[in-house]
């Protein structure tokens, strides 16, 4: 059985548009799984009062993606986890079948990054495009990549607790990198598969200045720190971090840069324990994907 896990966080109309696709679904047996991160608006009485067969978890406190998409990973009883942010809608009737079938034609692979549009459902997003291939060349074939995107994925469960799940010290934003990286660290493989398509309706919730202004650089660190030996720390982070100072200096966001940099040094020391630096062979495995991908 899949289990779809759903995190929702002030995105009332969102879920629910969300949640009506998804019981659309055709041809495929599945759980629903939504974790309400304390949303101020009306999303957990109107999901109990239109969808009460979901299995509705609610926070105590707001706790962020991570803590949210870990929760619900941790209450799935499905071998897969088919994870959507609550901002997508899936027009294919047949998604969920879809994951299903491409499980089956690939039976090593232990998740499935998928193809995510914009609101217009032609136009590839972009923004979401980390791969180590180009859009241009990559968006319609089957290739191995060493990133997924929280907006839209499927995963093995128990691969995905073995790798340790999402970095919840991280709150938000590149989360997905390091558990790429975790679940590739541990023998896994992560296939981006063009058949299984959402679509993305950017929501502002999303969009914050917050995230470029403080969770980018600091979490750039505590993704080096966590990950990276320590050639590679300097490697990584020197570049970014002097990038993002210039851009800091440029908006006159050098306060927010330094806010980062300060709890980027606080928040090391909470690095969860024990999470060894990627093995060298990961590293090798990774550029290679990066300079020549399959």
């Amino acid at each position: 059985m899949l289990s779809v896990v759903i995190p929702s966080y002030n995105r009332r109309d969102c879920v629910l548009n969300l949640l009506r696709d998804v019981f659309a679904q055709e041809d495929v047996d599945f759980e629903v799984i939504v974790v309400d991160d304390c949303s101020p608006d009306d999303s957990v009485n109107a999901i109990r009062r239109e969808f009460p067969q979901v299995k509705l978890l609610v926070n105590e406190k707001n706790g962020g993606p991570c803590v949210t998409r870990n929760r619900g990973i941790h209450e799935a009883t499905g071998d897969w986890i088919v994870g959507f942010d609550s901002d997508v809608t899936l027009p294919d009737r047949k998604l969920l079948a879809k994951v299903r079938k491409a499980v089956a034609d690939h039976p090593k692979a232990t998740g499935f990054a998928f193809r995510i549009f914009k609101s217009d459902e032609v136009t590839d997003d972009a923004p979401r495009w980390w791969h180590p291939i180009s859009l241009e060349k990559g968006g319609a074939r089957v290739f191995e990549t060493d990133y997924f995107s929280g907006t839209a994925y499927a995963f093995r469960r128990n691969e995905m607790i073995s790798a340790g799940l999402y970095p919840e010290i991280l709150y938000m934003h590149y989360e997905e990198v390091e558990l790429a990286y975790r679940i590739l660290d541990a023998g896994g493989s992560i296939l981006y598969h063009p058949a299984l398509t959402v679509v993305h309706h950017a929501n502002e919730v999303s969009r914050r200045s917050e995230i470029q202004v403080f969770y980018k650089p600091r979490n750039q660190i505590l993704l080096a720190m966590s990950c990276y030996p320590p050639a590679h720390k300097v490697a990584y982070l020197a570049p970014r971090l002097v990038f993002q100072l210039f851009k800091a200096l440029r908006n006159s966001h050098f306060n927010g840069f330094c806010r980062a940099m300060k709890d980027a040094m606080a928040k090391r020391k909470l690095l969860p324990y024990p999470r060894k630096p990627l093995k060298p062979s990961t590293l090798l495995r990774i550029a290679r994907l990066r300079k020549d991908p399959v």
